[in-house]
This record gives C-alpha cells, structure tokens and sequence, in this order.
C-alpha cells in the first residue's frame, strides 16, 4: 500500500536536542493492518524498526521516522536573566531559556516543541512563571508547547522562564 500521511516534526529539547519525525496517517483502520514488528523506510532509506500497534483507539496513527539532523532545536540558558538571591530564610533562583528552531532544509516544515516549568507539590516552595514566550501553558501540569511553521532556511527563537522561592536549608536540582 501506499498511505498518505502529514509529517510533523516533534522536539523536546530539554530531554533530548534532536527533532524527530512523525508521519500522521488518518484513514489507516481500511487497510486491515496487524500489530506487529516493522521495518521503517522514509525517503527509500531505511531509518529503524518499530512496533506498529494497531490496537489503539484513535483516529490518527503516530509512526516515529527518526532523527533529522536538519532541523536544529537547541535550548540555553541566557545566564545574563538568571539570578540567585537569598531573602530573609529562603533563597530565590529565576531561570530563563531561549529555544531557538532552526529548519535546514528546502521546504517548509511544521514543528512541535515541548519543555517544562517546574510545579512544586511542596507548601514551602513557591513557583512562579515569568515569561511563557507565546507557548501555550498547562498550569496543572507545567507543560509549555509551541507549534511552529518555519520556511526553508528559516530560524524561530522564544524565550520562557521562572523563578522557584524555597527555604535555604534545602537543596533544588533541575531547575
């Protein structure tokens, strides 16, 4: 079969700097396809092997072509807009992080971008979003996501940050 598909480009570049493709097929439940182990084939080069679960319940199915190195994401710190105070018994850190998108190929391309600003379940440790850069926020979960379409050459950038209250006898990582 042939089956026609959309392609999405997908990065999470706290978790990893690569972007990663997706092929979308709607419609794919006509073909009668069976779970089971596959090889993956894009542009007549093998990139992997997957498993093709066909026993989901959505409309679209999700098939991960791999890595393309012609899309850059990075993720920075911009250490020039993060700070460390201590106020009376707590410490205050803000961090801010540029996200910077970067499509090396000819054609336009559509991206989802992902990352996250830290929820603390803890009373004593208060958090505190100070720029969301045009993603679209999930404040129960602290998921940031940005969906851009970017020409042949092209290059986005945004910016998020926040800042975390604590009391300074404890310790933070992964801010």
């Amino acid at each position: 079969f042939t089956i026609p598909a959309s392609y999405r480009y997908y990065s999470a570049p706290k978790l990893d700097p690569d972007a990663f493709l997706l092929a979308k097929i709607t419609g794919w439940d006509q073909y009668n396809l069976q779970s089971g182990n596959m090889n993956v084939f894009f542009e007549g080069t093998f990139v992997g092997k997957s498993y093709l679960d066909t026993r989901t319940t959505t409309d679209t199915l999700d098939i991960s072509l791999g890595r393309d190195k012609n899309v850059v994401v990075q993720r920075t710190m911009l250490k020039e807009f993060c700070e460390k105070k201590i106020i009376g018994l707590n410490k205050k850190e803000s961090r801010t992080y540029e996200v910077s998108i970067r499509n090396k190929k000819k054609q336009e391309i559509e991206i989802d971008i992902e990352d996250l600003i830290p929820l603390s379940t803890n009373s004593d440790i208060e958090d505190a979003v100070l720029e969301l850069g045009g993603a679209q926020y999930n404040k129960e979960t602290g998921l940031l996501k940005w969906s851009f379409k970017l020409a042949g050459g092209e290059e986005k950038k945004s910016r998020f940050g926040f800042s975390v209250k604590y009391p300074k006898d404890k310790v933070l990582s992964n801010l």
